[in-house]
């Protein structure tokens, strides 16, 4: 009856075989361990994400229009007095790490990212449709016409800013609700 089972069916080779595979097998199913948690995103270490990235759209406009007055000046450097700076000065996603972003990309930067940040709200479709467009057209006449600031630049920038600044009150607090009431 025991020659029945496929374990007593192998030769004393096949059984030894078997066994040695036995750790390697364990440690196949069991993995190697670490005392660290595991992460639920590994975001931080994929992604740099840039020090004048905004908090919102009324810290977007914000950012962009202060970035617009140094650009006015004639700087090419724009350093925040009200943003946290780790050690590490902004970086551009284009160029050296360690390398300060020039005012230009970081106006440019702001602008494309306009959509992104009013679809990270509960901004209706409809209210959203106009920032995307603006900023999609502003940033195709920044990303032609390269250089210093045109005045005309400057004008669809603060047009810009004043969508944003008119979209704002329109974002709701929270969704609605839409499942229906149960008696």
């Amino acid at each position: 009856m025991i020659m029945n089972l496929p374990w007593a069916r192998l030769s004393a080779r096949q059984k030894g075989r078997a066994t040695s595979c036995t750790p390697l097998l364990l440690l196949l199913f069991v993995g190697c361990g670490t005392d660290e948690p595991s992460k639920a995103s590994l975001f931080e270490h994929d992604h740099h994400i840039a020090a004048h990235w905004p908090n919102g759209l009324a810290d977007l406009s914000t950012k962009l229009r202060s970035r617009m007055k140094s650009a006015k000046s004639g700087a090419q450097f724009h350093e925040d007095k009200d943003t946290h700076q780790d050690e590490h000065e902004d970086e551009h996603r284009h160029g050296d790490e360690h390398a300060p972003v020039p005012l230009r990309d970081q106006i440019e930067d702001l602008v494309d990212w306009v959509a992104e940040i009013a679809a990270d709200t509960n901004l209706s479709e409809a209210d959203w449709i106009p920032l995307h467009e603006k900023s999609e057209s502003v940033s195709a006449n920044l990303k032609a016409n390269r250089g210093d600031l045109t005045e005309e630049q400057l004008r669809e920038l603060e047009s810009l800013c004043q969508l944003i600044d008119d979209t704002i009150p329109k974002i709701p607090e929270q969704l609605p609700d839409l499942r229906t009431p149960t008696s």
